[in-house]
């Protein structure tokens, strides 16, 4: 089966994504997450992307689990990650080429944290779409996600059922 991306349309087969170690273990670590820590987390990895760049999915795997690990509260951490991404979109929108580089580092997030007592965590509002990119996106993004979910449930269940033959036997 063959996907279209809805931000750079790209085609990719689906058994190519779910082949994917990376990416594979990307969306199961965004599917264990809360809706709204999801959509943060997604939105600060585009943080860490160069426009003409692509970001691959071992980085933002390697981003992902260290963003994750700073800090154990889930809505503090969402709202430190929400509020570090309008920061810096806001930045970059007022121009500058030091603002439009892409994060090297999760600097920026720990000082948001440092800063995030914890009453105000559930007081923000969470991240909204990139509006620069937000006419070529689909209306619904989780589709790949839940596809590849699918693909590995159904892979799950063979090899368990291959190895329930074989134990058998």
């Amino acid at each position: 089966m063959r996907l279209r991306c809805p931000c750079c349309h790209a085609e990719a087969d689906l058994q190519a994504w779910a082949e994917a170690d990376g990416a594979r273990e990307l969306y199961a670590l965004l599917h264990g997450l809360d809706a709204t820590v999801g959509r943060a987390l997604v939105a600060y990895l585009g943080l860490f992307r160069a426009p003409q760049r692509a970001l691959s999915w071992e980085r933002a795997l390697r981003l992902a689990r260290e963003a994750l690990a700073l800090e154990g509260d889930a809505a503090r951490l969402g709202a430190a990650l929400s509020l570090t991404v309008e920061h810096l979109r806001s930045k970059r929108q007022a121009g500058g080429e030091r603002e439009a580089r892409p994060l090297s580092g999760h600097n920026y997030l720990r000082r948001v944290l440092e800063g995030l007592p914890l009453a105000d965590a559930a007081s923000v509002v969470p991240v909204q779409p990139d509006r620069m990119s937000a006419p070529r996106r689909a209306a619904a993004p989780s589709a790949t996600l839940d596809a590849v979910q699918r693909l590995e449930a159904m892979k799950r269940s063979a090899l368990q059922a291959a190895d329930d033959a074989g134990s058998q036997a």
